[in-house]
């Protein structure tokens, strides 16, 4: 029924290694005991966001603390002298219990309402993050939604989890199928599948898929693009995709796999498969990153598919998606392939595509990159094919494209496994919002629309949200670009060209009737990949209506973007007169954290929308609404930026500097002599602004990538002639690391 993966036979013949926590072990034997009772804790520090993203990638399940320089891990010994040998910096943590779990956050921000309360009178909720809902509020809330929404929303159930097809009792997988019925009840739009919680303890992409549902509901009358999305696309959400682990995971269990008691006779808290190992396509990929080990975190299960919660998705997505790729490796997706298809998790703030298993390239990666950097650029979240830092087979997301073709991505949300409410309702919901928006948009062709500009903060500025009469000053504003990318991994950011042109629709609601309108650049022409427009609309003879403004850009290859819509509301009864607003915020800032509150802003009619943008030296975040709390880590210099815009779309800001206390990692200082090929190091001008340097890690460049624990002096004899990189890492005695490189060229004496 399913594509088997044809490049397994002539790659098993390779030999392949990975240095991951993961890698595969020998089935569960009594060895196997001892070796899962000897973890330790292991600090690893990273240096760059692209060694973060290997680390983070390849050490997942083993996790134990993350931070803006290093994760600490726990580890077997021989692990981590693996790492070391490979040049990671790695440090033993003994204060850190080397059977600790990965604790569940929950701040001070959790004491307010916005932010998940842990109180007493918390009445849903996961507790102690009552912005989360638990599996049976969730499949009541869709239920509910079905129920109120019968033209918009279709409830399936696609198969039975693990434990119910066992009548142990368990759950069915529950889908959520939104589209405009009356419009498509009986013809097949182009699909956004989204499916969240694979891995039960993420707790923040099972409330995105829930919430992004009811968002598209509540919104379809006054969002013109929610409207045109129902109308236009079907958009099918698997809601939770573990529902049994799920449940154990609420409980505060750090449950990734399935609950199959088939699997660990050793430790039953260790049972189960990972769901996401266990796909069709590469599985038990010799590339690595899943395992034969029973009790592993990442075991891929006896067989492809061999889980019914897996076989339930695959065969759900074979009704959703038409296949329209052929059977090698190598072949590509045509460019009219429709679909897009996107696999929620969490942590590590990334935008991922394949191949995750394949050495080959992947014959879509320049139209995958493009539409994966667009999605970035929502939530600035560091863009990559997924091998470029991990390497594994049995994925959901390797199996939707390499089956069907489609375009299909992992989001991994946010920065911890139980992110704070104030983090996830402030940050990750409004920013990932726009990302499944435009997703759902290109989803008609996903290969090309994103080669197309984008419309940014498209504003109605004098009507944005309110009705007004005729007459009114109204402007469209916005920003064309088609050079809107997230970050990326490699550094190399996909093609833009220049705007060509930008096409406004009108269209009054009920009527058939549309004006076709050619804008222009505010600055006159259109000559580079981002331009401004700013159009007055002249609205002194629209009748009563609901007006609908639709606008799409073209760069000077021809290609057309995805459309923008706004809706008008011309109402003569509506009041004319409308105050600017006045952007103001009160703050309360502690160690490495801090609250603002925005309601000092004024209004006349208080009904303002609050973005906030923080950013510092190694710091930037975009959050959202009245009140939201940042944790920052770092001491620093940093600014804060305050917009507000009022209903008719006037906007003010508000800038702060601010001198912040935090984590003060020490300073790593260097100075050096060489006399011929020996050289003599000096470390002792470094410091630590509030503690004391209790080690230094000295690499010297050369063949040997492994860091030496060392003195304040050193004194080093280089092999030969020529020119090295010498770093020095220093560590204070709360475990914060500064770091210095110098490169020095040494020669022989003459």
């Amino acid at each position: 029924m399913f594509k088997k993966m044809p490049g397994l036979a002539l790659l098993s013949a390779v030999s392949f290694s990975l240095a991951a926590h993961n890698a595969p072990h020998a089935t569960s034997s009594p060895a196997l005991e001892k070796q899962h009772a000897t973890q330790s804790a292991y600090q690893l520090v990273f240096f760059s966001d692209s060694q973060k993203a290997k680390y983070l990638a390849n050490y997942h399940n083993a996790i134990l603390e993350v931070t803006s320089n290093h994760v600490v891990l726990s580890l077997s010994k021989a692990e981590s002298e693996t790492l070391r040998a490979d040049g990671a910096l790695i440090i033993a943590r003994p204060d850190i219990n080397r059977r600790a779990q990965p604790q569940r956050k929950t701040s001070e921000a959790m004491t307010k309402p916005a932010g998940g309360a842990v109180t007493p009178s918390q009445t849903s909720g996961i507790p102690a993050f009552a912005c989360y809902p638990t599996l049976a509020e969730t499949q009541q809330l869709a239920e509910t939604l079905a129920q109120t929404y019968p033209d918009f929303v279709e409830l399936k159930h696609i198969g039975p989890s693990w434990e119910k097809s066992q009548s142990l009792g368990g759950h069915d997988l529950t889908v959520l199928v939104l589209k405009n019925k009356k419009k498509n009840n009986w013809r097949k739009r182009p699909a956004l599948y989204i499916q969240g919680a694979i891995h039960a303890r993420e707790y923040t992409p099972g409330a995105m898929t829930i919430q992004f549902a009811q968002y598209l509901l509540e919104h379809r009358d006054t969002n013109a693009d929610v409207s045109w999305i129902l109308d236009e696309r079907e958009i099918h959400i698997l809601l939770i995709a573990n529902p049994d682990a799920r449940v154990l995971a609420e409980q505060d269990e750090m449950w990734r796999k399935n609950t199959n008691t088939a699997y660990c006779a050793l430790d039953e808290s260790k049972r189960g498969v990972d769901l996401n190992r266990n796909f069709d396509f590469a599985w038990a990929s010799p590339v690595g990153g899943s395992t034969d080990d029973q009790c592993a975190e990442t075991y891929h299960g006896p067989s492809a598919a061999s889980e019914p919660e897996t076989q339930a998705i695959q065969a759900y997505l074979h009704s959703v998606f038409k296949d329209r790729r052929g059977d090698l490796p190598s072949d590509p997706a045509p460019w009219w392939t429709q679909g897009v298809f996107l696999d929620l998790h969490s942590y590590g703030r990334y935008v991922m595509w394949p191949w995750s298993s394949e050495l080959t390239p992947n014959p879509n990666a320049t139209e995958l990159a493009m539409l994966g950097h667009r999605l970035a650029a929502y939530n600035d979240y560091l863009a990559f094919e997924t091998k470029e830092r991990v390497q594994y087979g049995g994925t959901a997301t390797n199996y939707a494209y390499g089956q069907y073709g489609v375009a299909a991505y992992t989001l991994e949300l946010g920065t911890w496994f139980f992110e704070s409410c104030a983090n996830f309702e402030g940050e990750i919901w409004p920013n990932n919002l726009n990302a499944l928006i435009y997703a759902a948009k290109v989803a008609k062709r996903p290969y090309k629309l994103p080669d197309g500009p984008q419309i940014i903060d498209l504003k109605l500025q004098g009507a944005e949200r309110t009705a007004v009469p005729a007459g009114t000053p109204v402007n469209i504003i916005a920003q064309i670009a088609d050079d809107h990318f997230g970050p990326a991994l490699s550094g190399q950011m996909p093609r833009s060209q220049a705007i060509k042109k930008v096409l406004l629709t009108i269209r009054k609601q009920g009527h058939h009737r549309t004006r076709r309108v050619l804008l222009s650049a505010e600055d006159g022409a259109f000559d580079s990949a981002r331009e401004a427009i700013n159009y007055s609309l002249d609205t002194r003879r629209w009748r009563n209506g609901r007006y609908v403004l639709t606008l799409r850009a073209q760069d000077e290859s021809g290609q057309w973007g995805t459309q923008y819509a706004k809706f008008l509301t011309i109402d003569n009864a509506a009041p004319a007169n409308n105050q600017a607003p006045v952007a103001d915020f009160s703050s309360n800032c502690r160690y490495a954290i801090c609250g603002f509150d925005g309601t000092p802003s004024q209004d006349d009619h208080d009904d303002l929308t609050y973005r906030w943008v923080f950013e510092g030296a190694r710091f930037y975040r975009v959050f959202h609404g009245r009140q939201v709390e940042i944790e920052f880590g770092r001491a620093g210099d940093y600014q804060l930026t305050l917009h507000v815009e009022d209903r008719h779309g006037l906007r003010d800001t508000k800038s702060v500097n601010l001198t912040l206390d935090g984590v003060r990692p020490p300073v790593a200082q260097l100075s050096y002599e060489c006399n011929g090929l020996n050289c003599d190091f000096d470390s002792s001008a470094s410091y630590d602004p509030n503690g004391e340097i209790v080690s230094r890690y000295w690499q010297f460049g050369g063949d040997d990538p492994a860091y030496i624990p060392g003195e304040a002096k050193m004194t080093h004899a280089f092999p030969s002639p020529g020119e090295y990189t010498v770093i020095l890492v220093v560590v204070d005695n709360e475990y914060q690391s500064g770091v210095i490189r110098q490169t020095i060229r040494v020669s022989e004496i003459e």
